[in-house]
């Protein structure tokens, strides 16, 4: 390390009661470039504080007004940029382990020959550099991760407006549904809105991945399906927002599963297409479910895929139930078993946690739809 010249020279506090002493290091540092004070007492050293700062003290461990290390502790308290080294007699271990402990650079036993002590103070000048560029690192890391902290927060605040209101609920039907991200945001969606003609437009999307990149392609897959809910049939709607995603799917190397229907709370008839998604029961009331056969490839998996559509009649009292594979983290017996019902009443267990749920038909006039999250089942109403 390059001793600073005149024009920048580091200062250097030789703080001790033996002023022979105290001056000849004080005038061997200066003819090496530093600039360097005395101070004879805790008392003087605080005076000097007040009006310089200094990069490097050495400081003996005796001092004749109080004793070196509580001036070292107010000094690591009120000027943690200062490199303090204590200076001791006394070649005792268990001062220098003190030393160290509270915050001393090193801990040196006198005599210190010239070169011994110019060395002490460019090592120690050295290693203050260090830890001053660790410590601005550190703090510029921090408020970079703040400021990540803070975008994630708004991004999630962000998706969550995405999404529906929860439960909506109009002529004895209900849809519900809850999402828990994995990490601040995440590519999982639901979705529902009004298809024309009273129909009801309900979807559980799935953007392969985690966090920001999955969140941002959620956002573009909710946007083609909502551009297509016009088109019919449905299967040809899902292939033309298909074709919107696929450019953006390419390029992340991504897929999305969706599983999308349109339900008529007239009749009870309930188109679906299921790309991928893999997760869906129809629940018939207390007496069985029924897993829904036609099923496509995901959306992006292959340019020229056909998507297949399948078509169910909900009757009084029946549900659908759609979930994300995040639940199975939970609940992989669910992969392969029946969604739980409730004994005795023939209710659906209420999940804990959820990502998208049922669709399901109250009385013999009016359905009642539901979307759950991450669970497979629903409460029905009472």
């Amino acid at each position: 390390m390059a001793v600073a010249g005149p024009e920048g020279t580091e200062r250097v506090l030789v703080v001790d009661d033996d002023e022979p002493l105290a001056r000849v290091m004080a005038r061997t540092l200066r003819s090496r470039g530093f600039e360097c004070d005395v101070a004879l007492s805790a008392a003087e050293a605080r005076g000097l504080f007040e009006t310089k700062d200094y990069a490097v003290v050495l400081l003996d461990v005796r001092l004749p007004d109080e004793s070196g290390y509580g001036l070292l502790e107010e000094l690591r308290s009120t000027r943690p940029d200062t490199a303090v080294v204590m200076i001791s007699g006394v070649d005792d271990a268990e001062l220098g382990k003190a030393a160290l402990e509270h915050g001393a650079f090193a801990y040196h036993v006198k005599p210190v020959g010239a070169t011994q002590l110019y060395l002490l103070v460019v090592n120690n000048l050295r290693r203050r550099s260090l830890e001053l560029d660790n410590r601005a690192n550190l703090d510029r890391l921090e408020g970079l991760v703040a400021e990540r902290m803070e975008q994630m927060r708004r991004a999630a605040e962000l998706q969550a407006g995405m999404l529906p209101a929860s439960p909506f609920k109009e002529r004895g039907f209900e849809v519900a549904a809850h999402l828990t991200a994995a990490r601040e945001i995440s590519g999982d969606f639901y979705d529902w809105y009004r298809a024309g003609d009273e129909r009801i437009a309900v979807t559980l999307g799935d953007v392969m991945g985690k966090g920001l990149p999955a969140s941002l392609m959620m956002a573009t897959a909710r946007a083609a399906l909502r551009g297509v809910s016009g088109v019919a049939p449905l299967e040809a709607g899902i292939k033309q927002a298909a074709d919107v995603m696929s450019a953006a799917l390419e390029v992340n190397h991504a897929y999305v599963t969706v599983f999308h229907c349109t339900f008529d709370p007239r009749t009870g008839q309930l188109d679906y297409v299921d790309a991928g998604h893999g997760h869906a029961r129809l629940l018939r009331g207390a007496k069985g479910q029924e897993l829904l056969v036609h099923r496509s490839a995901p959306i992006g998996i292959f340019p020229d895929t056909q998507f297949v559509a399948g078509r169910v009649s909900l009757e009084p009292g029946d549900s659908l139930v759609v979930f994300s594979d995040g639940l199975l983290d939970l609940r992989p017996d669910l992969a392969t078993k029946e969604v739980p019902h409730r004994a005795g009443d023939g209710r659906h267990p209420r999940p804990r946690r959820a990502r998208q749920g049922p669709v399901r038909r109250r009385d013999g006039a009016r359905p009642e739809a539901g979307l759950g999250g991450r669970s497979a089942a629903a409460e029905s109403p009472d």
